[in-house]
């Protein structure tokens, strides 16, 4: 599986290398066989923000991935993401007004709901991709509700996701590519 991939790469000619190779991986996946259901693993493969917070996230990110994976629900084609406890007073301060923070484990919590479908790729409209839509009541209205996830599955049974941000100032970017993977100590 790929994991916390090139989270080192310093200039925008490595980030563009690495998000061209994860693309190409991406459009060589597949819709998933069956609707993801359960936990999941995540890992970050690559980021590319904006210039000057790149870096700068690159550099937090690679010492402190909060981010732990998501949590499905296919019956209700939902789902939410699972972070650390060590994140919670920062997310309370950059997110005030978000109350539906949930309980996890005593390491875990679980923030951010999204809605799952199936459709074409957002900037791979020739591929069938599936959908995490965090535009949703209750998600702040900030940077969460402007996400767009999309995964594919990977020969290896591992999914691939890319993470599109809807920017304030112009249209939809790829900000992230990310792995998923089935956690089986978590069984439903």
């Amino acid at each position: 599986m790929i994991q916390n991939l090139n989270l080192s790469p310093s200039t925008s000619a490595s980030r563009a290398d690495t998000f061209a190779a994860l693309n190409v991986l991406f459009r060589s996946g597949t819709l998933p066989a069956e609707p993801l259901d359960g936990r999941y693993r995540g890992g970050l493969a690559a980021i590319d923000l904006v210039p000057g917070a790149t870096q700068l996230v690159q550099a937090i990110l690679s010492r402190w991935l909060p981010w732990q994976g998501k949590r499905f629900d296919a019956a209700c084609e939902c789902g939410d993401n699972i972070f650390t406890r060590d994140l919670y007073p920062l997310a309370r301060v950059i997110w005030p007004l978000y109350r539906a923070y949930t309980d996890d484990s005593a390491a875990t919590y679980r923030a951010f709901t999204f809605k799952t479908s199936t459709g074409p790729g957002l900037f791979d409209p020739d591929r069938q991709v599936f959908k995490l839509d965090y535009d949703l009541p209750g998600n702040p209205p900030g940077n969460v509700k402007r996400v767009l996830d999309e995964l594919v599955e990977l020969p290896d049974g591992t999914f691939l996701g890319k993470a599109h941000l809807k920017l304030y100032w112009s249209a939809w970017k790829t900000v992230a590519y990310f792995t998923l993977a089935q956690d089986k100590s978590h069984a439903r």
